[in-house]
């Protein structure tokens, strides 16, 4: 179902190519609810939501002498938010431990924490895990828990980075397919979004 309708988003589309600020507060409005809702279902974070749809709108402002040529707005604009929030869970992959980071995602989401908490998400990993070689796991334990670089987990276990790459690969593809397997979707997703993340 469209935010607008198709005549009236190519009205206000129309006259923000001008540089109308006013149809520009007009699509705002009309898009904002239910992008912020898109946005914080991906990153759980309040803040984080505010700074995504202002990104996207500030980028739509700059670009808004093309805005009147382009077919499907309501799809790039969304396409838009969900790049950036990709961008912002990729960043905070990088930086963060996975445990930490499993905490943080639960605290900021009482849906997810209600049916499965932070420990019982770590208990499906480790059982993942268990099926695995030593070196694997040394592998996503050195990446994960304690954030070495593919460089730095060559040089610890004297491999080269495309053997660490691979064996990180298949590991996480591994994992996946194990927590595919539990019922509670929601907290696979999530769990899964922030694994394959951190996989380049």
């Amino acid at each position: 179902m469209a935010i607008l309708l198709p005549y009236e988003e190519k009205r206000l589309l129309k006259q923000i190519s001008k540089g109308d600020e006013k149809a520009f507060r007009a699509l705002y409005d009309a898009y904002f609810n239910h992008l912020s809702a898109f946005v914080f279902k991906l990153c759980k974070s309040t803040e984080t939501t505010e700074e995504i749809i202002q990104d996207v709108f500030v980028k739509l402002w700059v670009g808004r002498h093309s805005l009147s040529q382009m077919d499907s707005p309501e799809a790039y604009i969304f396409s838009m938010a969900r790049n950036k929030t990709i961008d912002y869970l990729r960043r905070l992959v990088r930086n963060t431990h996975l445990m930490e980071l499993l905490t943080e995602q639960l605290t900021d989401s009482n849906g997810i924490e209600e049916q499965l908490n932070a420990k019982e998400l770590w208990d499906l990993i480790e059982e993942a895990l268990s099926g695995l070689s030593e070196q694997k796991k040394t592998i996503f334990r050195l990446s994960k828990e304690e954030g070495l670089s593919h460089d730095q987990i060559a040089e610890v276990m004297h491999l080269s980075k495309s053997t660490v790459k691979n064996h990180l690969s298949e590991t996480l593809r591994h994992i996946r397919g194990h927590l595919q397997q539990h019922p509670n979707s929601e907290a696979t997703l999530v769990i899964f979004l922030l694994l394959a993340l951190h996989q380049a």
